[in-house]
């Protein structure tokens, strides 16, 4: 049995355009250019793709967890609209002075995605545009790379290859 290759994506800064006061709305979600050629092609490679996102927005009663759901919804359909495949997207609500385990830096989310989808370390990398997220991957000794916040998601594609088929090279 081929082994699944997890990509697990960070949304604010790596899918969609980070902006200071949160995606509130639908229309505050706006798409980093070329995200969907990127997440079309990691596919394509054959990397189920999960995003792990903070969103204390929820906590701090900014939005209520069915506006984030929605927004979330309005996400995977326009990812399906273009071609591209998010398997699941994990959140934490919570704001940082609750501590909990989820919220990256701490590696709740990732723990729970590798356990509901039976994936090995070795084959999870993640992609983040913050400390926290990197923090978060090495805390559960998977890869990771740090990209530049509302950066080019598509010219990390071969340097992920290179690291998951290097013996192919």
């Amino acid at each position: 049995m081929k082994e699944k290759l997890v990509l697990f994506l960070d949304r604010d800064g790596v899918i969609n355009k980070k902006r200071i006061d949160y995606v509130k709305t639908i229309n505050e979600l706006k798409f980093i250019p070329n995200i969907f050629n990127a997440l079309k092609k990691f596919n394509d490679i054959g990397f189920i793709i999960i995003v792990i996102t903070n969103q204390s927005v929820v906590n701090r009663k900014i939005i209520s967890e069915i506006q984030l759901k929605e927004i979330h919804n309005h996400m995977l359909k326009t990812m399906e609209k273009n071609s591209c495949k998010i398997a699941k997207i994990y959140y934490c609500p919570h704001r940082p002075e609750e501590k909990c385990d989820c919220r990256k830096p701490n590696s709740g989310m990732i723990k729970q995605a590798m356990n509901d989808f039976e994936i090995k370390t070795q084959n999870a990398i993640l992609i983040g545009d913050s400390e926290t997220d990197i923090e978060a991957a090495t805390k559960m000794k998977i890869k990771s790379i740090k990209i530049q916040t509302d950066g080019q998601l598509i010219d990390l594609i071969d340097d992920v290859r290179n690291i998951f088929f290097k013996e192919l090279n």
